[in-house]
């Protein structure tokens, strides 16, 4: 839909409607720092004058980011007198609002900016990717194994070659010895070719981080995410420059100012970028600039989002060339899909749609049995 100028400056929000979003997941997602049985996510729709709406979504996992389902629930309600009646596409001014009122909830705010750019795509009449200036290009994600036994890690990445896919990832950081099993047993399991990418998930010091990565140089691994603590920046920048393994910067990188200062001090080769932790995609933006301008190679990673949390990070993904690495598999986790359209993953490769807007809507159905929080 095209919107003449006088459309533009009258176009308001005229709602923000804020729902439960549940998603049960397959097994239990254990990680270094935390694990969940079930996706308690937060569904943003933002409605306009104009009768455009917008979709977001936001995954709380609240040893990372500090925000819970209930949490992002209270935020929702902060945002909601605040934002009603300005203008949806002046996204620079809201972020900015949101952020001067609450510094933190950036897995709230991310579902709200998410919205909003699926409104301003919808009113230029194109997809979000290319609303942001990128253009398609083939992007290929890995496939996480959780943390399980070392027999049951192997298995598990084996279906995940069968299925197609040529990036695993893996979760380590509770135990050193089942972590070199882990790895041994399921590079034996799906043979060289596949690429291995490990996440510590800040479960190790400096020398712990140190020893374990000297003892999988036989492993072949791409990449180790956040070994360390997520403050620690000066271990993490020991591991990364006394390692050959590279080293992501993960939960060490929400913000812009991170991410200046991971460049200042030449902490980490790689940085993951997360909607959920920069509070949505014009932040995100900002820090990919930023690493840019620091020749750093960025991923973008998610929570545990539904595939319409997942289309509008595949968007984004699609915006810049230094967005080279992807892990965006979340929705393989879980044991429903309630998403109409929306982006999906073929033998590893993630297709999005063509669709004006993020191109995903939540199921109807879903939908009317979905919490409304008032």
């Amino acid at each position: 839909m095209h919107m003449d100028t006088d459309h533009y400056t009258k176009l308001k929000i005229t709602g923000i409607r804020i729902y439960r979003f549940d998603i049960p997941l397959r097994d239990i997602f254990q990680i270094a720092t935390m694990s969940i049985t079930e996706a308690n996510n937060v569904l943003i729709k933002i409605e306009t004058n104009e009768g455009i709406d917008g979709w977001g979504e936001g995954a709380p996992f609240h040893a990372l980011v500090g925000e819970t389902q209930e949490i992002t629930f209270a935020a929702a309600k902060e945002f909601r007198p605040l934002l009603t009646g300005r203008n949806p596409l002046a996204i620079d001014a809201i972020v900015h609002l949101m952020d001067a009122h609450l510094p933190h909830n950036t897995t709230l705010k991310s579902a709200i900016d998410m919205a909003l750019y699926d409104i301003a795509a919808k009113v230029a009449g194109l997809p979000l990717y290319a609303f942001l200036g990128g253009e398609k290009r083939k992007m290929e994600t890995d496939m996480t194994v959780g943390i399980f036994t070392p027999e049951e890690a192997a298995e598990k990445a084996l279906a995940i070659k069968k299925m197609g896919f040529n990036m695993i990832k893996v979760k380590l950081g509770l135990n050193a010895k089942d972590d070199y099993m882990r790895l041994k047993n399921i590079r034996e399991a799906v043979g060289e070719e596949a690429a291995l990418r490990i996440d510590a998930n800040q479960g190790w010091d400096r020398m712990t981080a140190k020893r374990n990565l000297d003892s999988y140089v036989d492993f072949n691994i791409e990449f180790c995410e956040q070994p360390c603590r997520a403050h620690d920046i000066d271990g993490m920048k020991y591991v990364s420059h006394n390692t050959t393994i590279p080293v992501m910067a993960d939960e060490s990188l929400f913000s812009v100012d991170n991410a200046m200062e991971l460049i200042r001090q030449d902490v980490a080769p790689y940085y993951n970028i997360k909607l959920s932790k920069s509070g949505g995609i014009h932040n995100a933006i900002k820090i990919a600039h930023l690493a840019e301008a620091g020749y750093i190679p960025s991923m973008v990673g998610c929570m545990s989002e539904t595939r319409l949390g997942l289309s509008a990070a595949a968007h984004f993904g699609l915006s810049s060339s230094i967005l080279q690495f992807f892990d965006l598999d979340s929705h393989l986790e879980h044991s429903i899909d309630p998403v109409e359209g929306g982006m999906y993953v073929e033998k590893g490769v993630i297709h999005v749609p063509e669709e004006p807007g993020i191109g995903a809507t939540p199921d109807k159905d879903f939908l009317k049995r979905t919490e409304e929080i008032k």
